[in-house]
Parts: C-alpha cells; sequence; structure tokens
C-alpha cells in the first residue's frame, strides 16, 4: 500500500509538471501570437488610418506619414518653417485610392529689387512666377515701349533684381493731329524707325522738319505734312531801271529826264508748293514778256544854275559847279550880245549861241571857256572864243557873250547887263 501510495504520489507530481509546462508553452505561443498580431496590425492596417502627404518644398519633393491634419503642424512636425510671404496649397491628389494622401505645396517668397523711375522698390516675389506677375502685384505699370529687363515672360529665381527703362516722348505733328509717341530708350531710334514703328508710311510728297536719319532724344519735335503743288497763272508789271548821267546842262541838286520810264507786263505760268495751308515756295515753269520795260534816262545837275548856254564839251568836267581843270582864269566885267540871222564872227567860227567875243591877245581864238558870274547866281556855260569888236578892245570888258538873234532874244541881253565873271579857259586854241 504504502509502495502503491507513493507510485501514485509520484505519478501526480509528474502529471502536474506536464500540466505546468504545457500551459507555460500554450502562455509562451500565445504571447507570440499577439505580438506578431500588433506588429503586423502596426506595418499594415494601423498605417491605413494615418496621413501620407507629398510635400514640396522650393523644388524639393518626399513624403511622410503622420497623423496629423492641419498643414502648419505637419510643417512644424517636418522642421519646415514658413517665413515672409510664404504660402502653402494644401490638395488631395486624383486616383490616390487613399482617403488620407494629401499634397503639402510650399511657395517660398524672395526680394526682387525693382528699379524704376530713379528710385530702388522692394517687391515680393515668389519661384518661379514671372517678372510680369512680380511687377502686377507691385502695382507698377508699364508703358508702351518701355523696356524691362529680365524680360516680363522670364521666371523668378531667387533674390532677383528687375531694371524698368522707361520711354522718352517726342512729339509729331500731323496734317494739324499731335501725336505723342514713345520711344525705346534702348539703341539710337531715328526719325524713319519711329514713323515705322508707328506705322506712318510717307508718300513721295510729304515733308518731315527733321532728317529721317536723326537719332529721336526726349521731347523732341517733328512735323510731317503732305505737300500739295497749285498751278496759276499771274500777270505782273516788270520794274524799269533807271539810269543818271551827270549833266553840266542842269543845276546841282535838280535832275533832267531825259526818257520817261515805263513798266513793262509780263505773264507767269508759277506753281505754288502748298504745306499744312501755307505756300512755302513758288517755281516758275514758264514766262512770257508781254512789253519790254523803258529805261528811264536822267540827267543830274552839276552847274551853279542851268547855264544859258547848252553846248557840251567832253574835256568840261564840274566840281561844285566850277571846271577842275583849266589853263588859267581871268575875272572881270562882261556883257552880252545879240545880232541878226546874216551876221558872223571875226574868227569866221559860227555864230551859235555859246560863241563870244574876247580880246584874241589875251584869249585866243578858239579857246574853250567856262564862263560864270561871281555870285554863281547865273551861269553862262560853255563857250568858244569866237568873235571880237572894237568895243572889246576899248573897255575893259573881258569878254562879251552872245545870247542870240536879236528878234527873240534882245530881252535876255539887256537883263544880263555887265556882270562881273570868271573865265575859265580849259584849253586855248583848240576849236
Amino acid at each position: 500500500m504504502l509502495e502503491l501510495t507513493a507510485a501514485l504520489m509520484s505519478g501526480g507530481r509528474k502529471i502536474r509538471k506536464v500540466k505546468n509546462a504545457l500551459q507555460n508553452r500554450t502562455a509562451i505561443s500565445l504571447l507570440s501570437i499577439f505580438i506578431t498580431c500588433i506588429v503586423i496590425f502596426m506595418m499594415t492596417g494601423a498605417l491605413y488610418f494615418r496621413n501620407e502627404v507629398t510635400i514640396t518644398d522650393d523644388g524639393n519633393t518626399f513624403k511622410v506619414y503622420t497623423t496629423r491634419t492641419a498643414p502648419e503642424e505637419i510643417l512644424r512636425e517636418q522642421g519646415i518653417p514658413l517665413t515672409g510671404a510664404d504660402y502653402y496649397n494644401l490638395s488631395e491628389p486624383a486616383g490616390s485610392g487613399r482617403m488620407n494622401a494629401m499634397t503639402l505645396s510650399v511657395t517660398r517668397s524672395h526680394t526682387a529689387a525693382v528699379m524704376v523711375d530713379g528710385k530702388v522698390l522692394r517687391a515680393e516675389a515668389y519661384t518661379g512666377e514671372t517678372v510680369a506677375e512680380v511687377l502686377d502685384r507691385a502695382g507698377i505699370k508699364l508703358e508702351r515701349n518701355d523696356i524691362v529687363t529680365p524680360a516680363l515672360y522670364e521666371k523668378i529665381t531667387g533674390e532677383s533684381s528687375i531694371i524698368i527703362s522707361r520711354a522718352f516722348g517726342i512729339t509729331l505733328y500731323i496734317e494739324g493731329v499731335t501725336l505723342s509717341i514713345p520711344v525705346s530708350p534702348l539703341g539710337e531710334a531715328t526719325i524713319a524707325d519711329v514713323l515705322s514703328l508707328e506705322g506712318i508710311e510717307l508718300s513721295e510728297n510729304d515733308v518731315v522738319s527733321e532728317n529721317l536719319n536723326s537719332v529721336a532724344y526726349p521731347g523732341m519735335e517733328a512735323a510731317v505734312n503732305t505737300l500739295r503743288y497749285v498751278e496759276r497763272v499771274e500777270t505782273n508789271l516788270i520794274p524799269y531801271d533807271i539810269i543818271s548821267e551827270p549833266s553840266n546842262l542842269v543845276a546841282i541838286g535838280k535832275t533832267e529826264v531825259v526818257t520817261a520810264g515805263a513798266e513793262g507786263i509780263e505773264r507767269l505760268t508759277v506753281v505754288d508748293t502748298v504745306k499744312d495751308g501755307e505756300v512755302i515756295a513758288t517755281e516758275i515753269i514758264t514766262r512770257e514778256v508781254l512789253s519790254e520795260p523803258v529805261t528811264e534816262e536822267l540827267l543830274t545837275g552839276l552847274a551853279f544854275s542851268e547855264p544859258y548856254s547848252k553846248r557840251e564839251f567832253d574835256e568840261i568836267e564840274l566840281i561844285d559847279g566850277v571846271p577842275v581843270n583849266f589853263e588859267f582864269m581871268l575875272s572881270g566885267k562882261s556883257t552880252a550880245y545879240t545880232a541878226g540871222p546874216t551876221c558872223s564872227t571875226a574868227s569866221g567860227r559860227p555864230l551859235v549861241v555859246g560863241s563870244v567875243a574876247v580880246d584874241p591877245r589875251r584869249i585866243p581864238y578858239g579857246s574853250l571857256l567856262y564862263i560864270v558870274t561871281q555870285c554863281g547866281e547865273i551861269v553862262y556855260g560853255a563857250a568858244v572864243a569866237s568873235d571880237t569888236g572894237s568895243f572889246i578892245y576899248s573897255t575893259d570888258v573881258i569878254v562879251d557873250v552872245y545870247m542870240g538873234l536879236t528878234d527873240d532874244n534882245l530881252v535876255h541881253a539887256i537883263n544880263w547887263g555887265s556882270r562881273m565873271v570868271d573865265v575859265y579857259v580849259i584849253s586855248t586854241g583848240q576849236y
């Protein structure tokens, strides 16, 4: 019995050991299964309930998984700061197949220096946008023909500088219309370039106030006009010429008309060049003289007064009423005489007004004389020593001047009477 009892007790202890061992193995297996389930859950099922975010930051793209839903928290969690005017866009990409997949794009801002109108302005710019977008956001207006560097279509990258060169203005006056034209500040645009760019075509009758090759400059003004040509016929008077000759037969300060002048007449066919309503040039096409002008001939006086004798000699040149050149001069008393139509001279020379009687011992026959009263009020003028008489020899008279036929000129001889004269002997015995 004791052995049996001992055997049973020993068997019971073995059974408990086996039972305990089995229990321990089961627990360990269950724990392993539990841990495996947790790992699998974490790697598969649990991830389904987290956010998959594709982040693009300044051209760099990467994915992150997070339980965060607010963009600011996601960026903060990933250590991505926003500064200045940086901003983000959050969207769910189409066709991802996952409800919690999203895209978070960060757009970085930069400062662009805009040099315009002599100033430097600071404008916000974003990577990838164009120069035109930066200027539009900054409220900077561009005028026609302004030059922008870089070009408006170029994209901003990092810190940038934008230079705006303003167009300068010139003024064009075209047939009464005033145009203000902006001209590009780069290069040397000529007036021809400006007209071409503005689509202004010149015809052969157009004229520009500035040379077409002149370089445009700020404030420049130029006029473009169309020329018109008007043909017409006009009749004009042709002025006559005046010829003036000095004469010993006319008193100083007086003139005597030998031939009266007369204007001629001409018919012209002309073409007027008209610009802006005004005639700027006239061209004569044909000229027909209908009547020639007549030259006016005048004598201007050299004598103290009009001479009684109308004889003229080239040898006698007067200045201030007296001869310039003479052989000698006699001063003394003079008388006057007349004669009948049949009378002759002692020297045989013709008896005409301008013949005088002299003492041939003092003044030889044929001598050329110029006789003027000493007061200068009466001038006998040029004379030839042609006659004499007992009267001359027996008195102190140095010259007796002939006044003409008695019937017509006796009164002139009486008026002459006896006068003191200067007798200039120009030449002796020449006539």
